[in-house]
């Protein structure tokens, strides 16, 4: 089991820079490839909302003109990826290949960037989004929301600054849920890098933090020693609590289940992994 394929969704915008650093950082002690995915607005999808008092030749100019600024931003966001891997030393090519040490490829579709980026996540390892907030650029949140839910794919969620030594330290956010526990499998090709591994427990007034005996069992029987600690929340959420504890821990990675309850109850009763998302300072490995 490993990370050969990561997918970096790219808009076109400023937050590219930090999407491509971050997805070269997760790829390198794999030496995985890493795809930069230019999504581009595809103007035609607009033609339905023009009324019927719009002449052809101004729905033309229009479509003209948001073609000419794609074109523009995917030369701006191919320049960008080869600069880029130029300074990590990343070998540019045509298509994704395997190589003993990272290489890149470029690829541009049309669409709206949700769809595509999801479609194109079914057959990738990992997928690398910039920090989330909540001024977000329209889709990219829909993004991130429908690679995680929807194709059951890793999401590496970048902090605001690359990541060094992501791997020195892992926390792992434990509480014996199946969504924890998919997280946990789906990370073990990052635990195994790891030099250290810590499962972290809440514990909530009134109620006994959860046994982590099965999943010190299971990185056991892979080959991988941990240790554990178990926080308590006092007056604290969840979401809060897990944060602090991997700050404390001076964790690199923090692993999580991702939308253990629906993402209609999350949303409203603000679940842990919305406040995660919205407030963490390192990068979150998340599986659905």
């Amino acid at each position: 089991m490993s990370i050969v394929k990561i997918l970096a969704p790219l808009t076109g915008g400023a937050r590219d820079r930090l999407v491509l650093t971050t997805a070269f950082v997760a790829a390198e002690p794999f030496a995985a490839h890493v795809v930069a995915l230019f999504v581009r607005p595809d103007p035609t999808e607009a033609l339905p909302f023009f009324g019927e008092g719009v002449s052809g030749a101004v729905i033309q100019e229009v479509v003209d003109t948001a073609r000419e600024a794609a074109d523009k931003a995917a030369a701006e966001t191919r320049a960008l990826l080869s600069q880029l891997a130029k300074d990590a030393g990343v070998e540019i090519t045509q298509a994704p290949v395997k190589r003993e040490r990272m290489t890149a490829s470029f690829a541009d579709v049309a669409g709206t960037f949700p769809d595509r980026a999801s479609e194109a996540s079914r057959l990738a390892d990992l997928v690398v989004f910039g920090p989330m907030r909540e001024n977000e650029k329209p889709g990219v949140m829909e993004a991130f929301e429908a690679v995680l839910l929807e194709t059951g794919r890793p999401v590496f969620l970048a902090a605001k600054a690359p990541p060094k030594g992501f791997l020195d330290k892992v926390a792992v956010g434990w509480d014996g849920s199946q969504t924890c526990a998919h997280a946990l499998t789906a990370a073990l090709p990052c635990l195994k890098k790891a030099k250290t591994i810590e499962l972290l427990m809440i514990a909530h007034s009134g109620r006994v933090a959860v046994d982590c005996a099965e999943a010190r069992e299971y990185l056991r029987l892979h080959g991988l020693s941990c240790t554990e600690r178990t926080v308590e929340a006092r007056d604290r959420t969840t979401g809060e609590t897990i944060l602090n504890a991997a700050a404390e821990a001076k964790a690199g990675m923090l692993v999580l289940g991702g939308y253990g309850h629906s993402r209609f109850r999350e949303m409203f009763v603000g679940g842990v992994t919305r406040y995660v998302v919205g407030h963490a300072d390192m990068p979150l490995f998340l599986v659905h």
